[in-house]
């Protein structure tokens, strides 16, 4: 069956359901379950998520803003392959917000904030030990998340999710290279340290030296998988 990687989706009726599709379908790009380069039929994604065709035609035109979906006029709808100009765009976008994401919360934070910070690392490291990628990645994302929140900034988030798009499908097909969940771990650590010694400036580095690691290991994974690349 077309799309059988939607059977377990569910849907809250209580939300906008192009936005829940949209987030269903960039999920999927992320998890390269929609490659780059692979065609996306909307009526077939409709009838795999039990929704009529116009929640689906506008989460496309959103990943279409996002440049993650490409329309061509008489071809059809695809992934857009990956641009090495647009992963430095977002990365650059990205390290700028939490910069000041890191540097503020070393120099306002809670013992809670800590704790929470402090344990979601604790999991990072059994799930590394573990070899368990999937979850390791999912608490990569809360990490940050949680440092978002703890800004007390309510639409940061919505911002940082804008520039993350391009990031996150080319950092998933990052984690599985070899020493890169524990140098991540380390570079959390980092960050973290840095916070409980209100440091900013420190944190500030630390997290400017984090999220800037991507341009150049996407360079390398360029290199290696040149298919999933469009020319620039």
């Amino acid at each position: 069956m077309p799309y059988s990687f939607f059977n377990n989706v569910s849907f809250d009726r209580s939300r906008p359901l192009a936005m829940q599709v949209y987030e269903t379908l960039l999920q999927a790009i992320v998890d390269q379950e929609l490659a780059p380069g692979v065609a996306i039929n909307k009526e077939e994604v409709g009838k795999a998520l039990g929704v009529s065709r116009t929640p689906v035609s506008e989460a496309i035109a959103k990943l279409t803003e996002d440049r993650l979906v490409e329309v061509f006029p008489q071809r059809g709808t695809y992934v857009a392959k990956i641009r090495i100009g647009d992963v430095k765009e977002s990365a650059f976008i990205r390290q700028a917000l939490e910069v000041a994401i890191a540097r503020q919360v070393a120099e306002h934070h809670s013992d809670k904030m800590l704790e929470a910070l402090t344990k979601n690392l604790r999991f990072q490291k059994v799930c590394i030990e573990d070899q368990d990628l999937v979850s390791f990645y999912e608490l990569d994302e809360e990490f940050h998340q949680l440092l978002c929140e703890f800004t007390g900034f309510t639409r940061l988030k919505r911002v940082i999710e804008g520039a993350y798009a391009q990031l996150a499908r080319v950092r998933k097909l990052l984690l599985p290279s070899p020493g890169r969940p524990e140098d991540t771990h380390n570079e959390h650590k980092a960050i973290l340290a840095a916070i409980k010694n209100s440091d900013g400036d420190a944190a500030a580095k630390a997290m400017k030296e984090h999220v800037g690691k991507v341009v150049s290991l996407v360079e390398e994974i360029h290199r290696q998988q040149p298919d999933l690349f469009a020319d620039e």
